[in-house]
């Protein structure tokens, strides 16, 4: 294995849990628990949590991209190289 190819396998590692742990910690469609234990009003609640589902959501599709394109590279450069 070259260097950029031991680069790339760590790059990969380290996407696939960012994109394992994001889609983990979006929220599923029920919420009712939790949220009456918070002491926050239900909808106080419900907006921050559409709010940083939201940004899970696209932080999520942006490591998917990432992932894709670097495994394209290093599959790029262990052909070509």
């Amino acid at each position: 294995m070259t260097t950029i190819e031991i680069i790339g396998s760590i790059l990969l590692i380290i996407t696939c849990v960012l994109v394992t742990i994001t889609v983990l910690f979006q929220s599923s469609s029920k919420q009712d628990g939790i949220s009456a234990l918070g002491g926050k009003s239900a909808a106080a609640s419900a907006a921050e949590a559409k709010s940083n589902n939201a940004k899970l959501v696209r932080f999520t599709k942006v490591l998917a991209v990432v992932f894709f394109v670097v495994t394209l590279a290093v599959y790029a450069v262990t052909i070509y190289l």
